[in-house]
C-alpha cells in the first residue's frame, strides 16, 4: 500500500500550472472560500514536488479560496505522478470524482481523460472522428471510446454511452464558446450543452449571446433559437439606440456640437436618407 504524504504548504511555494484541465470560475471560489472560512478546508490539494517548489496537480478553487480569505499556508497531498501525463491523470480522475463538477468541466475531464489514454496507449483507437490530432471512435456502434471503457465507467460513475456523449459534446463545442460558457446556468445542465454543441460553431456563438444578454428572455438553447428567427438583432439594435439617445440627451450643446461636427459627413447622409434634409 502506497503511504500518503501531507503537507502544509505556503502558497507562495506553489505554482500553478497554465494548462489546467478545468476552467477556472471566480464565482465558485469566491462561494467555496465562505464554506472553507466556516468550517474549514475538508480535502487538501494535491500538488507535485519540481525542483525546490511544488506544482498544483489538482484544487485550484481551494488553492483560490485560501488566498482569497487571506490565509498563508494551505494542506496538501503530494503527488507521487514522475511525469506531466501522469499528473494530468491524477488532476482529471480527482476531479472526476467530486460532486461539484459542471456538466461542462465533466465533459472536458472525460475528453482529458480519452486523450492521456490515446497517449498512453498510440493506435488503441480505431478511425473515427478526428479532434486536436487525436482521433477516437464517438457512436455506440464503434469500439469502446476507451480501451479500459468498463473499468474507467465503474471509477466514474458512468456508462459507456455517458462517456461518449460527453467527449462529443466536448468536441463539437466552439473553443470560445467553451470558455464563455464558464460559470453560466448553461455549463450545469448537459442537455443544454448538447443542444448548443450540435449547432455549427458560428451559429452557437449566435446563440449563446442572445442566452447570455440580460436584456432578452431567453434563457436556453431552444428560446435562444427561437428569439434569433424572431429577430432577436432588432432587439439589439434598439437597446442601442436607446444608449446612445440617452448619452446624447446629457451632452451640453458646446459637447453635442462637436460630436455633430466630428461625424458631419454622417449626419448629413442620415438626414437625407430620411428625408429632412
Amino acid at each position: 500500500m502506497t503511504t500518503m504524504t501531507y503537507l502544509d504548504l505556503p502558497l507562495a511555494q506553489i505554482d500553478i500550472p497554465d494548462d489546467r484541465a478545468r476552467s477556472y470560475d471566480a464565482a465558485s471560489a469566491e462561494a467555496l472560500a465562505a464554506i472553507i472560512a466556516a468550517q474549514g478546508l475538508m480535502h487538501p490539494i494535491t500538488v507535485r514536488q519540481v525542483g525546490d517548489r511544488y506544482r498544483l496537480v489538482a484544487g485550484l478553487h481551494r488553492y483560490q479560496a485560501f488566498r482569497i480569505n487571506g490565509a498563508e499556508i494551505i494542506p496538501a497531498r503530494l503527488s507521487t505522478a514522475e511525469t506531466d501525463e501522469a499528473a494530468r491523470l491524477e488532476e482529471v480522475m480527482e476531479n472526476l470524482g467530486r460532486a461539484e463538477l459542471s456538466a461542462l468541466d465533466r465533459c472536458q475531464h472525460l475528453f482529458e481523460l480519452k486523450c492521456i489514454y490515446d497517449a498512453q496507449h498510440p493506435g488503441a483507437s480505431q478511425p473515427g472522428r478526428r479532434a486536436n490530432g487525436k482521433s477516437f471512435p464517438i457512436s455506440d456502434d464503434k469500439a469502446e471510446v476507451f480501451g479500459f471503457a468498463a473499468d474507467t465507467a465503474e471509477k466514474v460513475g458512468l456508462s459507456k454511452r455517458a462517456i461518449n456523449l460527453a467527449v462529443k459534446i466536448w468536441t463539437n463545442l466552439a473553443p470560445t464558446v467553451r470558455q464563455q460558457l464558464v460559470g453560466t446556468a448553461v455549463a450545469r445542465k448537459q442537455t443544454e450543452l448538447k443542444a448548443l454543441s450540435e449547432l455549427d460553431p458560428r451559429k452557437q456563438q449566435q446563440v449563446l449571446d442572445v442566452i447570455l444578454d440580460p436584456e432578452t428572455e431567453a434563457s436556453n438553447v431552444a428560446g435562444a433559437i427561437e428569439a434569433l428567427a424572431g429577430g432577436v438583432s432588432e432587439v439589439s439594435t434598439e437597446k442601442r439606440f436607446k444608449a446612445v439617445r440617452e448619452a446624447f440627451g446629457k451632452l451640453p450643446d458646446a459637447a453635442l456640437d462637436m460630436v455633430v461636427s466630428a461625424e458631419a459627413d454622417r449626419v448629413i447622409a442620415s438626414l437625407k436618407r430620411l428625408g429632412h434634409i
